[in-house]
């Protein structure tokens, strides 16, 4: 989903290597450094300049659960940081963010326990500790999430990955270094540019028409551009734009008076990277086809046919040779960005993925509003390439969403 910000991110984007030298002026009080501990080349270097001697906590990158948030809140506590810098994926980055939130304010951990089965929507509270949060610092070592500069994270709780919510969880600096992206592997940029497109694409398709969506239709075709040059050519340069890209999705204009909750596939692929231990975008791989696949159909529960086929004509005057069909089109271009989604969805995983879609996002809720069980059993069944259930779209859906 998107979400607004208390206030604007400081981005600061830097040639390959500069940012040791140049956090220092970004900080405040004493500073600690939460990081990848696969990032140790990074980790040196930020050590060797203006955060030498500063305490240092290295995380796996993995999802976030309470037992992370216990970690770092008492390496915040311990080393009374002022500062937290957090230099690694999207993961590590939610850790250090969130952590600092909820140290400012114990409070909201009780909340987020009371309200975790509610949803899979947590929308914390403003703060009420007159204790200030410390100040957060993100570097991405990733592409994609954006999370240095959302007002969102994701957090593994004992019943399931929730997605929090809170205007002070973007981050105060965003600073992209070129050499911190430059040992992610290179299919990892692809899976970011998709996520990236997707949060655009998603968000339009769900959202009714705003004077932004010129907008969003060039942020979509310059992230497509920027694929089509990164399967010819790679360099540091290529890679910092589409980390620049990433988090103009969240910051500029293209999703600004959107539908927060446009973007449907997502709650789907969420619940399947769950409950399959897959990567996110491994997951939103299988469902995306399916999805726009429903939408082309007339399943407006989904998205709007006629946007989809808009957004997709965009994205066919910048790469002509793609299949015009949105569905066939977009397995097509991950295709030739090299993404993959599951082998297969077996029985157990579709009806597990379809139990918690509907009870974290569906029913009374806005997310999965109007999309029932059958209509995701569908989706999941295509995108594991079984048995395909009667497509529940046509006068059953409009029966359905009527009522």
């Amino acid at each position: 989903m998107i979400a607004d910000h208390v206030r604007r991110t400081r981005c600061v984007v830097l040639d390959a290597g500069m940012a040791p030298k140049f956090i220092g002026g970004l900080t405040r009080g004493r500073t600690g450094l939460v990081v990848d501990k696969e990032l140790g080349e990074h980790r040196d270097a930020m050590l060797a300049g203006d955060l030498k001697g500063v305490p240092v906590l290295e995380l796996e990158a993995a999802p976030v659960t309470t037992e992370t948030l216990r970690e770092v809140g008492r390496f915040i506590r311990f080393n009374g940081l002022q500062t937290i810098a957090g230099l690694g994926g999207g993961s590590v980055l939610d850790a250090a963010k969130l952590a600092a939130l909820f140290t400012a304010d114990p409070g909201l951990t009780i909340f987020a326990e009371r309200h975790a089965k509610r949803s899979g929507l947590l929308v914390l509270p403003p703060t009420t500790s007159n204790k200030a949060r410390p100040k957060t610092i993100l570097m991405p070592s990733t592409v994609g999430t954006g999370s240095e500069v959302s007002a969102v994270a994701c957090l593994d709780t004992a019943v399931g990955r929730r997605l929090i919510v809170s205007r002070q969880l973007a981050g105060d600096v965003a600073v992209l270094d070129a050499g911190h992206l430059a040992t992610l592997p290179r299919h990892l940029v692809f899976e970011g540019l998709l996520e990236a497109f997707l949060r655009v694409a998603g968000t339009l398709i769900g959202s009714r028409e705003s004077i932004f969506d010129d907008d969003g239709y060039l942020l979509v075709q310059r992230i497509v551009r920027l694929g089509q040059r990164l399967t010819r050519e790679d360099s540091p340069e290529l890679r910092l734009a589409a980390a620049h890209l990433s988090m103009e999705t969240h910051t500029g204009w293209a999703l600004q008076g959107r539908n927060p909750y446009g973007a449907k596939h997502w709650y789907v692929a969420n619940e399947l990277a769950y409950v399959t231990g897959a990567r996110k975008m491994t997951a939103t791989a299988s469902v995306i086809g399916p999805v726009w696949e429903e939408i082309g159909n007339g399943a407006s529960a989904w998205g709007d046919q006629g946007r989809l086929q808009r957004l997709w004509s965009m994205v066919a005057a910048v790469e002509p040779s793609v299949n015009p069909d949105p569905a066939h089109g977009i397995e097509e271009l991950m295709g030739r960005w090299g993404i993959a989604g599951l082998k297969e969805i077996s029985e157990e995983t579709l009806v597990r993925t379809t139990d918690a879609s509907i009870r974290n996002w569906g029913g009374p809720l806005p997310m999965l509003r109007g999309i029932d069980a059958l209509q995701i059993q569908h989706v999941l069944a295509a995108a594991g390439s079984q048995q395909i259930l009667p497509s529940p779209t046509g006068e059953q859906a409009a029966v359905r969403e009527r009522g």
